[in-house]
């Protein structure tokens, strides 16, 4: 059993670094504006609405998008008119996040804890198995 918590535990801590280095590389790209919530998209999961931001912003260059926060919440999380401090990839505008410590970082935070949860549990199972022997 411990093996399967050790396997479960890299796999997260890998999975973690993954999701850290992406959103690090993200930071060191983007830029920052301000942008307006335009509207909410909803998506049914597990038949529940998620609802995503709309967001409307302006590039340094001046060009206006629009575009639909990849992170959503049930109930929304942003009303209609509300504005957001947003992160965004010059190269390719369409990649946003919108600035708050969730946003950035709930997911190598989360997998980071969790594989060391795991692979704590994996251990101690392995030297209590090794000890009972």
């Amino acid at each position: 059993m411990g093996f399967i918590f050790l396997a479960a535990g890299v796999g997260m801590g890998v999975i973690c670094l993954v999701t850290l280095v992406r959103t690090r590389r993200f930071l060191a790209l983007a830029h920052e504006t301000h942008a307006q919530v335009v509207g909410n998209h909803s998506r049914l999961h597990n038949r529940k609405p998620t609802y995503y931001p709309v967001l409307r912003y302006q590039t340094q260059e001046g060009t206006q998008h629009e575009v639909v926060s990849p992170v959503g919440s049930n109930p929304p999380r942003y009303r209609e008119g509300a504005q957001v401090t947003l992160l965004y990839n010059p190269a390719n505008p369409q990649q946003v996040r919108i600035n708050n410590f969730l946003n950035l970082w709930l997911m190598p935070l989360l997998f980071g804890v969790l594989g060391g949860a795991f692979l704590l549990v994996g251990g101690l199972a392995l030297m209590a198995s090794s000890l009972r022997r």
